[in-house]
């Protein structure tokens, strides 16, 4: 019985690890935890002057977009950050079909 196996059946046990075994097993959760860590990407915010441009919107137009709930803006020092993704999906028509051109 391996220790994954020992971990999984729940039993309430003591067992003795050689030092090389600890290391062992310490590699593969660190190993685990970078490839993890690594698929992870930081979102990207674009500020409100990017969205019309990239929209090719009217400020009114995203005011309004904003009052309804289609696209969430987050502040940011005090000016109004929106995420790319959400951008994204609005601009190639994934983001609900009532606005979409």
């Amino acid at each position: 019985m391996n220790y994954r196996d020992l971990l999984n059946s729940g039993a309430n046990v003591s067992i003795t690890l050689k030092l090389d075994d600890l290391r062992e097993i310490f590699s593969e959760i660190n190993g685990s935890l970078k490839s993890s860590s690594k698929e992870q990407q930081p979102e990207e915010f674009l500020s409100r002057k990017e969205v019309l441009s990239i929209l090719k919107i009217d400020s009114s137009t995203l005011w309004s977009w904003e009052k309804t709930g289609y696209i969430k803006s987050f502040p940011f020092g005090g000016r109004k950050r929106y995420k790319s993704v959400d951008v994204e999906a609005i601009r190639t028509g994934r983001k609900g079909v009532r606005y979409a051109k």
